[in-house]
Order: structure tokens, then sequence, then C-alpha cells
């Protein structure tokens, strides 16, 4: 019965002079896969048309040869638009297959790029949240704009300027529109797809490393208030560095609050590579190279 409903876009879907049949499922397909190897994307396309409507493709190929051609429309021809019909038929015709997460992720994509941003968005909010999406609002709960349901506070505004809001009224109206739209820009390409694109996805881990990484060190490091003596005896170790520039000439007591912000940083320092050293120990590492 779905083949027989499938009938009419097969139909439209070959071209009147195609010559290629007589082929068996398996020249179909490794046809169409040479033209694609190829950067023949059209004609691989054309090549599995003509497979839909050949006797000799089998039901369980119809919904995958459907979501191949609408992969090549996306990704390699640029053409959102005919993908997204593709991806609908399989939709439609096919809703219990197994990329029905992919496929929704795709099609969501496809409206992006056709222009139908508001479409795209209901269209995700049936999909569970792609990676990075955040309807969590942060610190000062005062609000200052709503995105589609998300209220935005100055707080989470602040963090993002590197923690403090312009005071003047046209000023921090112009850092929240400005927030507002990075918020947009960024759900815009979430939708797109760019989040799993491998540049993209690459810099994101990279990022993603590098936060935990501090978080970590956070809450492990819980370096102690100095003791006693200990500010002055660091003082005393180190006093050269402390005999040039502006620092020059003075003493210990104008210089404590440097010189503890200088021994509570060297703690952490040591703090870390300890502990680092005994993840190291902990964990299957391997170093390559003429390197320690």
């Amino acid at each position: 019965m779905r083949n027989l409903l499938l009938l009419p876009f097969l139909l439209l879907a070959c071209r009147d002079d195609d010559s290629s049949g007589g082929f068996t499922r398996e020249q179909y397909r490794a046809g169409a896969t040479a033209l694609f190897q190829q950067q023949l994307y059209q004609e691989s396309i054309d090549l599995y048309r003509a497979y839909l409507a050949s006797p000799t493709i089998p039901p369980e190929d119809v919904s995958k040869v459907l979501y191949q051609i609408g992969v090549i429309y996306q990704d390699n021809l640029k053409q959102p638009q005919s993908a997204l019909a593709q991806y609908t038929l399989v939709k439609t015709l096919f809703p219990d297959q197994a990329f029905a997460p992919d496929l929704g992720k795709r099609m969501v994509a496809c409206l992006e790029a056709s222009g139908r941003s508001s479409e795209a968005g209901q269209a995700l909010s049936s999909l569970t949240k792609l990676p990075g999406d955040s309807s969590r609002s942060e610190g000062d709960g005062t609000v200052l704009a709503e995105v589609e349901g998300r209220k935005i506070t100055a707080g989470e505004v602040a963090a993002a300027m590197g923690g403090k809001l312009p005071g003047a009224p046209v000023e921090q109206a112009q850092a929240v529109r400005q927030y507002v739209g990075q918020i947009l820009l960024a759900q815009s390409a979430r939708r797109r797809g760019l989040a799993e694109q491998s540049d993209v996805k690459r810099v994101l881990d990279l990022m993603e490393t590098q936060i935990l990484a501090q978080a970590a060190l956070r809450e492990e490091i819980k370096v102690p208030a100095p003791q006693a003596n200990d500010l002055r005896y660091y003082y005393e170790a180190n006093k050269a560095r402390y005999q040039h520039g502006p620092d020059s000439g003075s003493g210990f007591e104008k210089l404590e609050p440097k010189v503890r912000a200088d021994w509570a940083r060297e703690k952490q320092s040591a703090a870390a590579m300890e502990f680092v050293e005994k993840l190291l120990q902990a964990s299957k590492v391997r170093f390559y190279g003429n390197g320690p």
C-alpha cells in the first residue's frame, strides 16, 4: 500500500529519457555511489530515482533511497527545499524508520535554510533539544527581555559582557538588544545544523574542555589561608621580584596585598599540577614523540 501511495511521486521523479533500466539492485546502488564519489551529485540522484521506479527495488530500500536523495540535495547541492520534499515523504510514508531523530534535525535545518524560521522553531520544539540549547536564566532575577518564552535576566547579560552592565539606560538597552541578537543567531545556527559541522563542533568541544577543566580545578583546589609568617617568608624568598619598577624600595607592609596574591597563585598552580599528575597516574594515557 505504501509503495502504491508513493508511485505518483516516483513517476514524476524519473526522466522520460531514462535509459538505465535493466540494472540489478546492487548495480543501481554501486552506480549511484560511484557517481556521488565523482561529485556528480545530480547524476547520482537521477540514478537513485531510476532505482526507485524500477521493479528491482525491495520495499525496505525505498525509504533509505528517498532519505539519501534528501541528504545529497541538502549537503551537496545546497537545495534545502528539494531536500525537505524528500524528508517529508520519508516522515509521512515511513514514520517508523530508525533514522527518525536525525531526519527531524535535518528537516529543521532545511526549514531554517529556506527562510521558514518560525516553522523551524516549532519543529525544533518537538524534538529533543539540540546541544547547547538552554532555557535557564542566570544571575540577577531582573528580567530585561524574553525570547520565545525564555526570560533574559540582567545577570545573564552582565555575565556575557564580562560581569557588568552599562549604567546608562540607552547603553544598557543596546547591550541587551545585542545579546538577544546573539541568542537568535545561535538558535538559527542550531536549527541549520551548524553545531554538528566538524569545524564548528571541534571549536565547541575545545571550549567545553577548557571550561570543564577550569571548573574541575575550582572544585578540587582549595588553597587554605596563609598561616603565621607564610607571606613574610614568601616575600623574603622572592624579594628580588619586588625590587623593580614601581615596587622598588617598598617594604613588606606596603606590598602585602601583592605578595598575598602571588603566594595564592603559586599555591594554586602547584596544587593544579599535583591534581593533574594524579589524574595522569590513574588514567590510561600514552604520549608519543621525543618529549618528556
